[in-house]
C-alpha cells in the first residue's frame, strides 16, 4: 500500500470585494488628477486655485485703488474698497467710477449725509442718496440674499458704516440695472451707472445727451479724487 498522502484540489474562490463608486465629489484631490494638472498647466485649473487666484485680483485691486487715491481724502478701509470691487464687477462698471459716484453723492463717502426738503424732513440719504421708499424695498428683496434688515428705518440706515451701507446701495444698484434694461450689457459706461441712481427712465432710454453729460462728470470728479498717471504727490516728512 502506498505512503503517500491523495491530494484533494479545492476549488479556488476569491474573497468577496464590495463595489465602492467612485467619489466624484473629491477627484480633484486624487493623484493621478493632481498629477497630470501640475506636469500640464494649461490644463483648466480647479476651482480652488481658481478662487483663490480670484481673490488676488481684487486685493490686487484693492491695493492699487488705495495707492492712487489722494491723501487729502477721507481714509476708505480695505474691506469698504474690496465691496466697491466686488460690486463694481458684479455692475460690469469701473470700480474707480463708482468710488467717484458715491463720492460726489455723498459729499466724500460720508454715509449719514441727507438731503431735506424746506421742512426738515428727510429725503434722500447716505452713499447713493437712497429715499426711504427705495431703502424698503432693497431692504424687503435682498433682505436674505445680502444680509439686509427689513423694515430698517432711515435713521437706522444713516447710522451704519459705509461697510455695512453699501450693502444695500448693492441691492438698489441690482434694482436699477434690471429696470434699466442693462443686464445684458458687458461694460457701463460711468454715464450708464450713475445714470441709473440719477434718472432711470432716461437711462433705460438711452438719452446719449444725458449719458455723455454724466460720463464727463465722471471724469472730472475722479480727477479730484484720483492722482493722475505722471502727477507726483508732496510727501512730508
Amino acid at each position: 500500500m502506498s505512503d503517500q498522502i491523495p491530494q484533494i484540489k479545492v476549488p479556488f474562490k476569491a474573497p468577496e470585494q464590495k463595489f465602492v463608486p467612485y467619489d466624484w465629489n473629491n477627484f480633484k484631490s486624487d493623484p493621478l488628477y493632481l498629477s497630470i494638472f501640475g506636469k500640464f498647466p494649461w490644463l483648466p485649473k480647479s476651482e480652488e486655485a481658481a478662487l483663490s487666484e480670484k481673490e488676488q485680483q481684487i486685493k490686487q485691486k484693492v491695493q492699487e485703488i488705495q495707492g492712487k487715491l489722494k491723501p487729502d481724502l477721507p481714509k476708505l478701509s480695505d474691506e469698504f474698497v474690496e465691496k466697491v470691487v466686488i460690486l463694481a464687477e458684479e455692475l460690469k462698471c469701473s470700480p474707480e467710477d463708482l468710488l467717484a459716484i458715491m463720492y460726489h453723492e455723498s459729499g466724500g463717502w460720508d454715509p449719514s449725509i441727507v438731503a431735506k426738503d424746506k421742512r426738515g424732513r428727510i429725503l434722500y440719504g447716505g452713499l447713493i442718496q437712497m429715499n426711504k421708499t427705495s431703502l424698503r424695498v432693497v431692504a424687503d428683496k435682498y433682505a436674505d440674499e445680502l444680509n439686509l434688515k427689513e423694515n430698517i428705518s432711515m435713521n437706522e440706515y444713516l447710522r451704519l458704516p459705509r461697510e455695512k451701507q453699501i450693502d444695500y446701495a448693492k441691492g438698489y444698484f441690482t434694482l436699477l440695472k434690471d429696470t434699466c434694461n442693462l443686464d445684458n450689457k458687458k461694460h457701463l459706461t460711468a454715464g450708464e451707472t450713475w445714470g441709473m441712481l440719477k434718472s432711470p427712465r432716461l437711462t433705460k432710454a438711452r438719452n446719449q445727451r444725458f449719458l455723455n453729460k454724466l460720463d464727463n462728470f465722471v471724469e472730472n470728479i475722479k480727477k479730484k479724487i484720483f492722482v493722475q498717471e505722471g502727477q507726483h504727490l508732496n510727501v512730508k516728512n
